[in-house]
C-alpha cells in the first residue's frame, strides 16, 4: 500500500463492510474510522454527540417518509443535517491528513477525493444474506429484518446522492466492488489488499 493512501469502504447494510474494514485496517497496520468518529466531528463543531445523532436520525426518518418526493426537503431538518455533514467532513479531512487509514461510510470517498489518494471500495451481498446477517450479527428482529435492511440502504442511497450528486452503489463510482457473500470477509480483505498492490 502506498504511503498516505486512504481506503474508503462504502457498503450495503448487512454486507459485512464494517467487519471487512476493521480486519483490513488491522492487517495493514493503519487506523480504522467509522460512525464513532462523529465524536471527532462534535469536538470540531461544538455540538453535543447526542444532539448530532438525534438530529441526524430525525433527518433520515423524515427522508424515508418523503422518498416518493424524489429528494431532500428544504427545512430545519435539512439545515441540521448539513451541519452534521460539514462537521463530519472536517473530521474526515483531519484524520486523512494524519496518514493512511481505513474509513467506512460517511461519503468519505467523495469528501476526500480531490485532496487525498483515495482507494474506494463498495461491499455488497444478496439481500437474503444481508437479512440473515442483520438478525445474527446486528441484533435486528427477524420480523423486521428485511424491511430494516431495505430502509437502511434507501437512507444511505439518498444521503449519498444528495451530498455527492452520484448514485450510491454504482460501480462507476468506486475503484473496486466486492461481493462479500461470494468471497467471505477474509477473502474480501485479501482481494482489497491485492488490489492495493496494483494501484
Amino acid at each position: 500500500m502506498k504511503e498516505g493512501q486512504i481506503i474508503v469502504i462504502s457498503r450495503e447494510y448487512g454486507s459485512g463492510g464494517s467487519e471487512i474494514g476493521q480486519k483490513l485496517a488491522e492487517q495493514l497496520g493503519v487506523p480504522y474510522y467509522d460512525k464513532n468518529f462523529v465524536d471527532t466531528a462534535v469536538k470540531d463543531s461544538g455540538l453535543s454527540t447526542d444532539f448530532l445523532e438525534e438530529e441526524e436520525q430525525k433527518f433520515i426518518s423524515s427522508l424515508l417518509f418523503n422518498l416518493a418526493t424524489g429528494g431532500y426537503r428544504h427545512s430545519g431538518d435539512k439545515a441540521v443535517a448539513d451541519q452534521v455533514f460539514i462537521a463530519e467532513s472536517n473530521a474526515l479531512k483531519e484524520v486523512a491528513q494524519q496518514g493512511s487509514c481505513v474509513i467506512v461510510g460517511r461519503c468519505a470517498d467523495h469528501i476526500l477525493k480531490d485532496d487525498f489518494n483515495v482507494f474506494s471500495v463498495f461491499v455488497h451481498a444478496p439481500l437474503k444474506v444481508r437479512v440473515e446477517r442483520a438478525v445474527k450479527q446486528c441484533g435486528v428482529a427477524q420480523r423486521r429484518a428485511e424491511a430494516t435492511v431495505r430502509e437502511r440502504d434507501r437512507a444511505r442511497a439518498r444521503h449519498y446522492e444528495y451530498y455527492t450528486d452520484k448514485d450510491w452503489g454504482d460501480c462507476n463510482n468506486y475503484h473496486l466492488t466486492v461481493n462479500s457473500d461470494r468471497f467471505g470477509v477474509d477473502g474480501a480483505v485479501e482481494l482489497i489488499k491485492q488490489a492495493l498492490e496494483l494501484v
